[in-house]
């Protein structure tokens, strides 16, 4: 117990480290041109959401624009005592949306072929 305790903080740890911005001072000297027109970077952003859940789950992102968001998508899925069912959609800046759903029965599917097989077989 104790020893994977140690794991599991020493690996924690290990996880914080790496993604800890690192500086670079490489390029952090930039001098301003005086006849250069002066212009904002075209900047955007990307947000991940990724939840897990006993029985499902949900992957989603959003893109955000120098004028806002600009669009996204996400899927979920999760699992039923007969199958599985998935879902998701994807946005874009203006309005248009698309969705899809999958809705799988699975024991149905199962119980079928068993059928099958036994009528191909005599059983």
């Amino acid at each position: 117990m104790q020893r994977s305790l140690w794991v599991l903080l020493v690996g924690l740890g290990l996880l914080a480290l790496s993604v800890v911005p690192v500086a670079a001072e490489h390029n952090t000297l930039k001098v301003a041109e005086p006849d250069a027109p002066s212009s904002a970077p075209d900047r955007s952003s990307l947000d991940v959401d990724l939840k897990l859940g006993l029985n499902g789950f949900r992957l989603g992102a959003r893109v955000f624009g120098q004028n806002g968001y600009t669009g996204g998508a996400w899927i979920n899925g999760e699992t039923r005592p007969e199958g599985f069912s998935v879902d998701g959609r994807l946005e874009r800046e203006g309005g248009k949306v698309w969705n899809f759903k999958l809705n799988a029965d699975i024991d149905e599917a199962l119980r079928r072929a068993a059928g099958w097989w036994g009528a191909l077989h005599g059983q």
